[in-house]
């Protein structure tokens, strides 16, 4: 595990069953009230009668976006709606332009693996240095460690875990 004093990009390694996003979503919720300027994308996922619908919630604006289509129950394809995950980068550009205390990505993922997807987004977000946040599937953590060149902190998926991290990224950024 990479040293969390350092490194301003945090990964959670999300286990199958793991509620990461819950975690997550309350954390950034928490640096909000403590008057920190959190932006970025929180992942709610809810089960219906033709599978799991992803959306995605907007910190700014509140506003929360379905990025899953619905294929029918026999369907085999990727259900991401492309469109909507098009559409729903505005958020994450709009961070590069304007500067955050903390930028959250949902996830990091199949698209992103694969060079789609939030792929651009992020890697001009890390670049201009703001903290950035992102819950990385078990399966994809490999494709994580290539994408990032290993300069990205592993976090455990407690609070105190996240709450350091930030600290200390927060500090390196010459904040509070």
């Amino acid at each position: 595990m990479s040293s969390p004093s350092t490194l301003k990009i945090g990964a959670v390694v999300r286990c199958d069953g793991d509620d990461v996003d819950s975690l997550v979503s309350e954390f950034a919720r928490s640096l909000i009230e403590r008057g920190w300027r959190v932006r970025g994308l929180l992942q709610e996922m809810q089960q219906e009668v033709d599978g799991c619908v992803v959306s995605l919630h907007d910190l700014d604006s509140g506003q929360t976006r379905r990025i899953t289509q619905s294929l029918g129950t026999h369907s085999t394809s990727c259900c991401v709606d492309p469109k909507a995950i098009a559409d729903v980068s505005a958020v994450l550009r709009k961070i590069i332009a304007e500067g955050a205390d903390l930028a959250i990505f949902n996830r990091f993922s199949k698209l992103e693996a694969d060079g789609s997807g939030f792929h651009s987004e992020m890697l001009a977000l890390m670049a201009e240095g703001i903290p950035s946040l992102t819950i990385v599937p078990e399966k994809h953590f490999a494709a994580w460690q290539e994408f990032t060149g290993g300069l990205a902190s592993e976090l455990i998926a407690t609070r105190e875990s996240l709450e350091s991290w930030f600290a200390a990224s927060a500090l390196a950024s010459g904040k509070k």
